[in-house]
């Protein structure tokens, strides 16, 4: 059995817009959940290294996986511990956060983030 230490491996880079360029792409999904996931983190005074982890809902099943939740992470500035999940809606997510955010549990604050659709896009915390 191999198994792969990630500790000595080097880190991926992952590709995200820049956020700070206003000839970006404001109307694709990634770009709408970084915004959405900066202003939530900003206005309730949040450091993205608090966050224990990032779900951000999907409108359909990706296949291939995008991961779309390791972008934002990466994006924000999150610690390369937090946990990222892309969970296919909204429900589904919200009950993953209110599972993970279970007073007593490690995981403290989840970020719910959805961009996808029309919608204007949004991302909110959740603490246990």
């Amino acid at each position: 059995m191999t198994v792969h230490d990630a500790r000595t491996a080097p880190t991926p880079r992952i590709s995200t817009p820049d956020v700070s360029s206003s000839r970006s792409r404001p109307a694709d999904p990634l770009h709408r959940a970084i915004h959405a996931a900066h202003r939530t983190l900003r206005d309730t005074a949040v450091d993205p290294t608090d966050v224990d982890a990032i779900i951000y809902v999907v409108q359909r099943r990706q296949v291939p996986l995008r991961w779309q939740s390791a972008r934002v992470a990466y994006a924000l500035g999150a610690r390369e511990d937090v946990a990222a999940f892309d969970v296919p809606g909204p429900r589904a997510a919200q009950n993953m956060a209110t599972a993970l955010s279970t007073a007593g549990e490690p995981v403290r604050l989840v970020l719910v983030i959805e961009a996808e659709g029309t919608g204007p896009p949004s991302a909110s915390l959740i603490s246990g």
